[in-house]
């Protein structure tokens, strides 16, 4: 063999071998920072807050959102073709047709999975028609039929599901009163979770990946306004939460969310670790909108185990989510919205 063609295996081992472990690494439960071509920003300087007027949400907020949590924790499994899932899927309906919202299904059937999924989408008419989205995922992990038996037990994701449902429905009726300049839309994602239990990225963000690809042909129509921002809310109700800086997010959003939390005093709260995520903001950051992910994944002893219940939620926790959100608004509509006509 000669000298060129050992060198030439030798390379083509390493290829192979640097493959492996770039899947192995996107398949990792405690990993979801792979399977994406996004490049990860650097953490933004916290001693550069921009001075926002607190906005903080009512009192009894989060104590409405846990309400809320507690509804949907008793539906059980909420994931395609579980009863819990149409029951759910009920309730938010419901729930943001009592606080006036006009809401509207997409439920669709993905053709490689044979699995039907449904979003859920609100709007609130604003000033602009530039859209501010607000965004949840409404599944719950499927933690039955895997071949390792250690991923198969109950599951009812109560931070890991209903607590980013229950807070944009506790929020909803603020939003709906609110002199909003933009369009605000709630928009409750279907099949966020990996189908394989370890992460997967292409049998995961089913929700997402379909509305951001409808959103984007009807805006090349012209049959929708431009998103101006997202927020994703994702496991935001843990009793020691904390949101990570999550670095795929758009620079300019996570200077934003941490402000908030500087106005209203709940630095404690925020962007302590610094760690990227793939999440339902990915999408809209591939199609060149701006996101951000609120997360509380880095460290997180609960996520994806049968500990994720009700116990171990707080609503001061969903409340002080509340509060930075609801303080974030005002300068996202000023910073990424376009001035009235």
């Amino acid at each position: 063999m000669s000298h060129l063609l050992k060198r030439l295996l030798v390379l083509l081992g390493l290829a192979c071998g640097a493959a492996l472990a770039l899947m192995l690494a996107a398949k990792s439960p405690a990993n979801r920072s792979g399977g994406r071509a996004l490049g990860q920003g650097r953490p933004i300087d916290r001693e550069d807050a921009l001075a926002l007027a607190a906005s903080p949400a009512p009192d009894g907020v989060g104590d409405r959102a846990m309400d809320h949590c507690r509804a949907l924790v008793a539906f059980g499994p909420r994931y395609f073709g579980r009863p819990g899932w149409s029951q759910q899927l009920d309730y938010i309906v419901d729930e943001l047709e009592r606080s006036g919202v006009s809401t509207e299904r997409d439920t669709w059937t993905d053709r490689r999975e044979l699995i039907t999924l449904s979003n859920v989408i609100a709007t609130i008419p604003g000033r602009r028609p530039e859209r501010v989205v607000l965004a949840c995922h409404h599944d719950t992990k499927c933690t039955t039929g895997h071949p390792v038996d250690a991923h198969n037990f109950h599951f009812i994701g109560a931070n890991d599901g209903a607590s980013g449902v229950g807070l944009l429905l506790a929020i909803a009726p603020l939003l709906a009163k609110r002199d909003n300049k933009a369009t605000i839309q709630l928009v409750f994602f279907d099949g966020e979770e990996s189908l394989d239990f370890d992460w997967n990225v292409d049998r995961a963000l089913f929700g997402s990946k379909r509305f951001v690809r409808r959103d984007v042909d009807a805006r090349r129509s012209g049959a929708a306004a431009p998103i101006a921002a997202v927020i994703l809310l994702d496991m935001v109700g843990r009793a020691d939460m904390q949101i990570q800086e999550e670095l795929y997010s758009s620079p300019q959003l996570r200077r934003i969310c941490w402000s908030a939390a500087v106005a209203t005093g709940h630095e404690e709260s925020f962007f302590q670790v610094a760690e990227a995520a793939t999440d339902d903001h990915v999408p809209f950051l591939e199609a060149g909108i701006p996101a951000v992910d609120l997360i509380d994944l880095k460290q997180n002893p609960y996520w994806h185990t049968a500990r994720d219940t009700l116990e171990v939620m707080a609503p001061a926790s969903l409340q002080t989510t509340a509060d930075v959100v609801l303080t974030m608004l005002p300068a996202i509509e000023s910073g990424l919205v376009g001035t009235p006509r």
